[in-house]
């Protein structure tokens, strides 16, 4: 896990050079262990050190640097910059920007593949050698092998740049979910790319204007940044499953799209529940092993739910005791994970980090924590995040395991079983519809008011009742075609929704830019496995929440493995913080009433 960046250009006005500079001590905070900056010219490839120099190898050219001070500004045209996590291989070897022995073709890179010594074997005979033991180099041979399309072969989370001198084409490319995040901007004669947005605001390449359509739509549906275009003007986000080629000569743009999310949606459905829940069992298993992958320590964060006790589960029979952390509030029942995570530590023998963030503390962070995220917070349990991956960082522990993207596949959200009794619905099965209501009173207090609740929702927003007290009409005219707000009539169109955008999209962000802000790597075995996406989508919506059962399939998998208080926990508490209610309206009230007055 690392940080990215690029720029594009031949106004004269723009000092490559600099500009690079200044986006790695922009981007430090994601990757300390290495720096590396590469420039080209007319004539000459050149690359440098923002820190401490490189030993020399004759076969690999992005070792052989000259002084970041010595570097010549006249004709540079175009500049890769990388601030290296190091969790595979540690050595100088997967220093990057990387290339091929001729230093024909160079990568910038973020991210983990996680079926990467499948491909690297796969190259080698192929007649490919490496002289790293990275995954970087086995995406850039890849790309030699199998030219554009092979990022279709990758499993895992990426967002990477690469330079083909003899084409004169960039090539960026962001994972299929969306997990590594990439952002750029563009213009007539300019061409920039980078982790995160402040790359581009702090070094002052585009003016700090706010996009007031993003701004509305965040107020109006409470989403923030699930289309290309920000909350910030002029910079625009790759999307997940995403290419991007970039001609070098004539700065011309081309995207194209690899992956499309609606794919998963299969109409070939498997029946046998049995072979479901042990193929589910054996996929899962098989995804958390490969997230295990590192030559680093990982860890696990635990909340005590399904999800994260089964990562804990699997991923302590191949690494032994693990250290899991844990956020808690004893004082606050109605939030609070204590009465489930002791008993998995105490069932896997693992080391317990228990954290309980205040008021106090939330208010020293802010400004910290506001920074980190470059755009507005959801809510303040981004700051649940943000002090847990803190605290594994200050444990010296750079790699962490976390359970987003379970609900999306399994169906663990209450919006989910409305999906399913509308599609019951739909499809005139009220027989069947009234005994999954009445079976659903176990995991949900009132499921009949859900529904008729639910369905109101479908053609009223709550969230645009509320803002239209402060938001013209025009705006709201302008929203009122939108749907990302209902509800579908189909369980498994509804949960390809939450993975498009809304839920786990904002989610995926906020896991980002809290681990990376402290250096962590958070690596999520649900959301990034592409053969563990595809199967999920075969499973029948009826058996994904059987008998009223949230996460039905993913329970009965890991029966066995998990404490029965987990296995039969009914409750989702959510990974909030008091300060939903009790902060904001106690000693924090007045960053509310503050800016109104």
């Amino acid at each position: 896990m690392c940080g990215i960046a690029g720029i594009l250009s031949y106004q004269k006005s723009i000092n490559i050079p600099r500009w690079l500079h200044n986006a790695s001590q922009l981007l430090q905070h994601r990757g300390n262990d290495d720096d590396g900056i590469t420039l080209f010219s007319n004539n000459n490839t050149y690359c440098s050190k923002i820190s401490h120099p490189l030993s020399h190898h004759p076969m690999l050219p992005y070792l052989q640097h000259i002084p970041y001070s010595d570097i010549p500004t006249i004709d540079v045209y175009l500049g890769l910059l990388h601030q290296r996590l190091s969790i595979l291989d540690l050595s100088e070897y997967g220093h990057q920007p990387m290339c091929n022995e001729d230093g024909t073709v160079w990568i910038t890179y973020n991210g983990e593949i996680y079926n990467y010594k499948q491909l690297r074997r796969m190259l080698e005979q192929q007649g490919f050698h490496f002289f790293s033991n990275t995954d970087t180099e086995v995406v850039l041979k890849a790309y030699l092998y199998y030219g554009k399309n092979f990022v279709r072969y990758l499993n895992g989370m990426w967002a990477f740049c690469i330079y083909d001198t003899k084409t004169k084409e960039i090539f960026l490319s962001r994972d299929r979910i969306g997990v590594k995040p990439l952002y750029y901007i563009y213009s007539s004669n300019l061409f920039a790319f980078a982790s995160e947005q402040k790359v581009f605001l702090k070094t002052r390449l585009i003016p700090f204007e706010i996009n007031q359509k993003a701004l509305s739509k965040y107020l109006l549906d409470n989403v923030l940044e699930y289309e290309e275009e920000g909350i910030f003007k002029y910079i625009y986000e790759l999307q997940p499953g995403e290419n991007i080629i970039v001609n070098t000569n004539n700065l011309q743009i081309k995207k194209e799209k690899y992956f499309l999310l609606e794919e998963l949606l299969s109409n070939n459905e498997i029946q046998d529940e049995q072979d479901i829940i042990r193929n589910t069992k054996n996929l899962v298993s098989t995804s958390i092993f490969e997230h295990l992958q590192s030559d680093v320590p990982v860890a696990v964060a635990l909340s005590g739910g399904i999800d994260s006790s089964v990562i804990a589960s699997i991923a302590a029979q191949h690494i032994g005791q693990l250290h899991a952390f844990s956020i808690v509030y004893p004082q606050n029942p109605s939030i609070d994970e204590s009465p489930f995570i002791p008993e998995v530590n105490k069932k896997l023998g693992s080391i317990p980090h228990l954290i309980t963030p205040t008021p106090e503390e939330f208010f020293q962070d802010i400004d910290e924590l506001l920074y980190s995220q470059d755009i507005p917070i959801w809510s303040t349990s981004t700051y649940n995040q943000f002090v847990l991956m803190r605290e594994v960082k200050n444990n010296h522990i750079k790699v962490i395991l976390s359970g987003q993207g379970s609900d999306e596949l399994f169906a663990g959200y209450q919006h989910h079983y409305v999906a399913y009794w509308l599609s019951l619905l739909k499809k005139f099965q009220l027989k069947n519809l009234l005994l999954h209501l009445s079976k659903s009173t176990t995991f949900l207090s009132d499921p009949y008011s859900l529904l008729i609740k639910s369905v109101i929702k479908n053609f009223y927003s709550y969230h645009r009742l509320l803002a239209s007290k402060f938001i013209s009409k025009d705006i709201l005219r302008q929203y009122s075609n939108t749907k990302e707000h209902f509800i579908h009539a189909d369980l498994n169109k509804e949960l390809v929704k939450d993975l498009s955008y809304r839920r786990l999209k904002a989610f995926l962000k906020c896991e980002d830019r809290c681990s990376m802000w402290h250096g962590v790597e958070s690596r999520l075995p649900f959301s990034d496995d592409i053969t563990l996406l595809k199967y999920a989508f075969q499973i029948p919506e009826y058996l994904k929440l059987k008998n009223g059962i949230s996460k039905y399939i993913l329970r009965e998998a890991f029966k066995n493995e998990l404490p029965k208080s987990i296995y039969e926990r009914k409750d989702k508490k959510g990974f909030v913080t008091p300060g939903e209610i009790k902060w904001l309206r106690g000693p924090l009230k007045y960053l509310i009433d503050e800016p109104l007055t």
